[in-house]
């Protein structure tokens, strides 16, 4: 599986999280499958997983190949954002992170994780 970290996602995301656990712990969490996926809309699906002690959720973009795009992560205990992911509530949001991405890719700012 191949796992593609955006600048976007790595800047406002995972920059935010790394005094809970390091990107590694992620890419591990993504790549043993400790996580469930459940279907949005395709190809954007909500994503909860476990690294040690610490839940986190968010939304991820999988595409053929196995290549898969995190696009929203947060603490699972961290109510400031969304207390459960709904496609129809937050499509905007989600659009929005995934159109960013796209920028991200398209200008080569990110990093290819296998």
């Amino acid at each position: 599986m191949k796992i593609i970290i955006t600048k976007r996602f790595d800047k406002y995301y995972l920059k935010d999280l790394e005094k809970y656990f390091p990107k590694k712990s992620l890419l591990h969490l993504l790549k043993n499958k400790y996580h469930t996926f459940i279907s949005l809309h395709f190809p954007y699906f909500k994503f909860k997983g476990k690294t040690k002690t610490i839940q986190v959720r968010g939304v991820l973009a999988i595409f053929k190949e196995n290549k898969v795009i995190p696009l929203i992560l947060y603490l699972k205990k961290d109510k400031k954002h969304w207390e459960n992911i709904n496609r129809k509530t937050e499509e905007s949001k989600i659009l929005k992170e995934y159109n960013l991405a796209l920028k991200d890719i398209k200008n080569w700012d990110f990093n290819i994780f296998e």
